[in-house]
């Protein structure tokens, strides 16, 4: 929300609903949240110092990019009505949000990789197939079958994404003495 109410600060013709001049107190109380969030995991190191945390932070930073990626590419005209590039703000948050997990988690995503994000983008144009075949008047049971080669594009792709090389966050820390 912060990139949101940055670019509004900057472009207030695009500022439409009243809700977004109060976007600077909502920010920082989601900054706070992910602060006491990292003190919270970093205090706990059998919760951050394994290869199963590792594979866990992994997980959780696709499901977040994913989840993030199919919800601003379906409401792209939401972005556009207030000057913002879907895409490019969905890049923007997710390598922000990235290196910001960089902080708390083990490992992070390697968001620069050339397959990160058209990857995503598959996910959301399968994500929007999905809509549209829920949407038709067809039977259950032959909009389950239109479904299956939509669900199979974003199990692979998400598969593909997890298996990307990660960047492990620990080997950049430094330590304070």
């Amino acid at each position: 929300y912060i990139l949101v109410f940055r670019h509004l600060e900057q472009h207030p013709e695009h500022r439409i609903y009243p809700l977004f001049r109060y976007f600077d107190n909502w920010c920082q109380d989601e900054n706070r949240h992910g602060d006491f969030f990292k003190a919270l995991l970093r205090s706990q190191p059998q919760l951050w110092n394994s290869w199963k945390a590792r594979l866990w932070a992994r997980f959780f930073l696709l499901t977040v990019f994913a989840t993030h990626t199919m919800t601003v590419l379906e409401r792209s005209t939401f972005y556009d009505s207030i000057g913002i590039d879907p895409q490019e703000y969905n890049k923007q948050v997710i390598h922000h949000t990235n290196a910001t997990a960089k902080g708390a988690f083990p490992s992070i995503l390697d968001t620069h990789h050339p397959e990160f994000f058209p990857r995503l983008e598959q996910c959301a144009i399968a994500n929007q197939k999905l809509a549209e075949i829920s949407s038709n008047q067809r039977p259950a049971a032959i909009q389950f079958c239109q479904k299956l080669p939509w669900i199979a594009v974003i199990v692979w792709q998400l598969l593909r994404l997890y298996l990307l090389p990660s960047i492990n966050a620990e080997a950049s820390r430094t330590v304070i003495n």
